[in-house]
């Protein structure tokens, strides 16, 4: 076997449908997986549909523990491969088999695979076929889902010509009930059946069978809220089932941080002292070289809190400290705020609903677009009011409470792109943090919530891709004002973001700009009342663009103090936490 960019290809694995390869990308000098169509199903064209679809949907998802496809091609026998990450590792399967699992690392497994199905059924996508074969261990005990060769999208699958009507899909003895009656009738809740599968087997050691006891019957040292979170998912009833978001709630109660390593913890206490024992922790939602993101339980209330770490930078502490003393119901609920010659932590309210960037893997509808970009723009219109500029919008740091309502976080924080390889797409080039700078952050996040791609641009201006131009005309209109790169021009105020938002498209359907006509056809002749309409019109477009640049040289001239970062005083230090009591009879 032989492949263009690649070098040391090794055959690891076979399917009905593809073969898995281990190579080198010569590009990046990186080991990768490929995965290669076989040469039996060339004529096949429902292979090549299921094949090019699975590519397709796992090159939309980002989670940690997801496999993820980073290039797609055809082979020199016009086969078509796609290349993931390679996993040094083994999957979950033979892990079982071989018995080399700690109940530590079992609890682990089960809450990695429940937070990355619930990243994927937020973005509409449903495995259908959740089982240890399928689960990849690294070398550090942390899972990654790989196989999505028979996933769909829950509300609209594009695999038109594979008819489902009475196939099956999956593995019988991880298969929801109403999965083995057809394919059709699969939901994100048959995925959650196929986990309470696995949960059952790695708990009891043994498959379930009809009529089973809950895995303590098996296995005593099993706590009896883990036997009804497992006995929970394998409900016969699919809407008796928890969504994957809610497992992984009644996970983290449950667990009450058993699934985390020992050094995940001294690396807690040592971060957050707790003399008196009032918090527990429940989960270490992230950990990188700039600090970390944990999720502790008050023992008392069992209230949720989250404590943000970061090291060797005090960016953002400033913010934090002025948004602890004001709130606004579509920004974080800052609870305290600490520092020392080291690192600065900051106390958040817990938010379950995850982040926008774990919404995005589709273009989202307009009218749910137009909710989530008006908070956006009431969170932003509020902290520039109060001379707090974010400096560093971007999808990860809007988050979403249980009611589906928008917090964005993160003000004032550094972006890690300054320190590594990755582009900043939501910054322009050369731009300093200001509050047109945010404008041009959230302009770019609108443009792919409704695109599903990043913007381009070539000698400054705007490239539009194809998607771009079905969305509304007034959306196309202040996105493309918010993506100015010259700041005198771009829009300059959430407010105004906010109100172009809502004007009415009075354009019209978006026209393909290959069949717009300037002036009419020569030689054509029109009535009295034509002329009078299109001499109306004329002198109507005419007044507008008076109107707009008039506007823009007002802009231009006398808001220049606005396009500038307002300076954050630095409060005097204080080295405890401080917790604010908010009044919550006042509105924001």
């Amino acid at each position: 076997m032989e492949l263009e960019g690649f070098s040391q290809l090794e055959k690891i694995a076979e399917g009905g449908m593809a073969v898995l390869y281990r190579g080198i990308q010569s590009s990046l000098g990186r080991p990768v997986a490929i995965k290669v169509m076989k040469g039996a199903l060339q004529g096949t064209p429902e292979a090549h549909e299921m094949f090019e679809w699975e590519s397709r949907i796992v090159a939309r998802l980002d989670h940690p523990h997801i496999i993820r496809v980073i290039d797609r091609g055809l082979t020199s026998d016009e086969m078509p491969y796609f290349v993931m990450d390679y996993v040094e590792g083994l999957t979950l399967k033979d892990a079982l088999k071989n018995k080399k699992l700690s109940d530590r690392r079992k609890l682990r497994i089960i809450m990695q695979v429940a937070k990355a199905l619930g990243y994927a059924h937020k973005n509409n996508v449903i495995h259908r076929d959740i089982k240890p074969g399928n689960i990849l261990l690294d070398r550090e005990g942390n899972a990654r889902v790989v196989d999505f060769g028979i996933a769909r999208l829950s509300e609209d699958t594009e695999v038109s010509t594979i008819k489902e009507e009475g196939m099956t899909v999956g593995t019988p003895a991880y298969m929801a009930p109403e999965q083995k009656r057809g394919a059709s009738f699969t939901s994100s809740a048959s995925d959650i059946y196929s986990l309470g599968i696995i949960m059952y087997l790695m708990l009891a050691n043994k498959l379930p069978k009809a009529g089973y006891p809950p895995p303590s019957h098996f296995n005593p040292k099993i706590p009896s809220s883990l036997d009804k979170i497992t006995m929970a998912c394998l409900a016969e009833d699919p809407d008796r089932r928890p969504s994957a978001d809610k497992l992984v709630a009644l996970l983290l109660k449950a667990l009450k941080g058993a699934h985390l390593n020992q050094e995940q913890k001294v690396e807690a206490q040592e971060t957050f002292k707790d003399p008196k024992e009032k918090f527990r922790l429940l989960d270490v939602i992230r950990e990188t070289r700039f600090g970390s993101v944990c999720l502790y339980e008050n023992r008392q209330d069992h209230s949720l809190m989250v404590l943000k770490k970061r090291i060797g930078n005090f960016n953002g502490y400033n913010e934090s400290e002025i948004l602890s003393r004001i709130k606004h119901r579509n920004i974080i609920n800052v609870r305290g705020v600490s520092r020392n010659d080291r690192l600065f932590i900051t106390i958040l309210e817990y938010l379950p609903g995850g982040s926008l960037q774990s919404r995005m893997a589709n273009p989202m509808p307009v009218d749910e677009f137009t909710v989530v970009a008006d908070q956006i723009c009431d969170a932003m219109a509020f902290a520039h009011s109060n001379r707090i500029v974010h400096g560093n919008l971007r999808p990860h740091n809007i988050l979403f409470d249980d009611t589906n309502t928008v917090k964005v976080m993160d003000f004032g924080f550094e972006p890690h792109y300054v320190e590594t390889e990755e582009e900043n797409w939501y910054k322009a080039p050369g731009e300093s943090p200001s509050a047109q700078s945010d404008v041009f952050a959230a302009g770019v996040i609108f443009y792919q919530l409704l695109t599903g791609s990043l913007p381009e641009w070539k000698r400054g201006l705007l490239q539009p891709c194809a998607a771009f131009s079905e969305i509304p005309q007034n959306l196309r209109t202040v996105i493309k004002a918010m993506l100015c790169l010259e700041t005198h021009v771009r829009v300059q105020s959430f407010e105004e973001v906010k109100h172009a938002l809502h004007l009415k498209d009075v354009a019209g359907p978006p026209k393909d700009k290959t069949k717009i006509q300037t002036a009419p056809r020569k030689g054509r002749k029109h009535g009295p009342l034509r002329t009078l309409a299109l001499a109306a019109a004329l002198v109507l477009l005419l007044g507008v663009n008076g109107a707009l640049y008039f506007w823009i040289y007002v802009k231009k001239s006398g808001d220049s103090a606005g396009a500038t970062a307002l300076q954050i005083q630095p409060p005097s230090e204080e080295p405890e936490f401080r917790f604010q009591k908010v009044d919550r009879s006042k509105p924001n």
